[in-house]
């Protein structure tokens, strides 16, 4: 997939983490890690690894090829941010700084763009070591994801705005709702037998 820049990020925040493990998995996307502390020590498990007494989850990867949801406890469902990898990274930090939005730890291994619109923009450059932990592109990616966002004071779309910054991401489609979500997406590659979509309010 040649393309500037590739969404291979979604992270939720849910109250049943197992419940949306377990769909996650029927829809063909199983769990990949498990990170969270014992005694305040961080532990990072891999899908098979027993669940240590005193374990606290702090978050869980399911990843198959290039797709990566993250599942974390919280009181309700809620989407908290998107990722995107990119050969561009330099150029969006620019414009996101030029449109007034707060960019975190521009220089470090996770850098977060904040966007108006109450959901973050995890951001990579090609090449960093959170791209090339990710499998083939070919073997499972999203082909679709519908994001929701609230309205704002601004004279442009939001869709315009967020283009504007990031540039065309294929397969994200935005439009305005009462609030941030991403009702649905839609996975495709090798590993998958359909593109089946896959709506977010039964899966968390």
């Amino acid at each position: 997939m040649h393309t500037p820049t590739r969404l291979f990020h979604l992270h939720f925040n849910t109250p049943d983490v197992s419940g949306a493990e377990a769909r996650l998995a029927d829809h063909g996307l199983p769990l990949y890690r498990r990170f969270g502390h014992i005694d305040g020590e961080f532990h990072a498990l891999e899908a098979d690894d027993p669940t240590p007494k005193g374990f606290r989850l702090r978050l869980q990867n399911a990843e198959r090829g290039y797709a990566n949801i993250t599942l974390a406890p919280g009181t309700c469902p809620h989407f908290d941010h998107l990722g995107l990898c990119t050969s561009e990274f330099d150029a969006i930090c620019d414009r996101a700084e030029d449109a007034g939005w707060s960019i975190r730890d521009r220089d470090g291994r996770r850098t977060f763009i904040m966007t108006p619109w109450r959901f973050r923009v995890e951001l990579h450059p090609n090449g960093s070591d959170v791209e090339a932990a990710l499998g083939s592109w070919d073997k499972g990616h999203f082909e679709r994801v519908e994001l929701t966002t609230p309205e704002t004071d601004g004279d442009e779309p939001t869709n315009h705005e967020f283009e504007s910054v990031f540039g065309t991401v294929p397969g994200l489609s935005i439009r305005q709702s009462d609030d941030v979500q991403v009702p649905r997406f839609r996975l495709d590659g090798s590993a998958f037998s359909d593109a089946a979509w896959v709506e977010t309010v039964a899966l968390l």
